[in-house]
């Protein structure tokens, strides 16, 4: 939970209800969330992608995104979450590993766990 007047540490964006979306306009990311059944207004945030304080985007309800912005999302490492009303995630969109430089840093990332857990099992016999 956040405080008031203090930053979310999470980094994540939920966007909920009737109406959700995310699209470019004037190389800017729109996200609009939401229906407010009693306004029926939407709240709406502009973002360049290298200036959005969000990590992740959880979607949760109807609407929409843009291919160009999923595109975008995932060339700057943001990621997005398509979730069911009942909270169940249903998809995740996430970048893809296009160097080989990065394919073997996750690589060594598995490696150093496999040998944690050996060196670990190791100890107990």
């Amino acid at each position: 939970m956040t405080l008031k007047g203090q930053k979310s540490h999470f980094n994540v964006k939920f966007l909920k209800g009737y109406g959700i979306s995310i699209k470019m306009q004037d190389n800017k990311i729109i996200l609009k969330d939401g229906l407010n059944p009693f306004t029926d207004k939407q709240d709406s945030e502009c973002w360049f992608v290298s200036n959005m304080p969000y990590e992740k985007i959880v979607l949760s309800g109807k609407g929409y995104i843009s291919t160009e912005v999923l595109s975008l999302l995932n060339e700057k490492n943001r990621n997005v979450v398509l979730m069911d009303t009942f909270g169940k995630p249903v998809s995740f969109c996430n970048g893809m590993m296009n160097s080989l430089t990065a394919t073997k840093y996750r690589i060594g990332q598995y490696d150093t766990l496999r040998n944690l857990r050996l060196t670990r099992a190791r100890r107990k016999h």
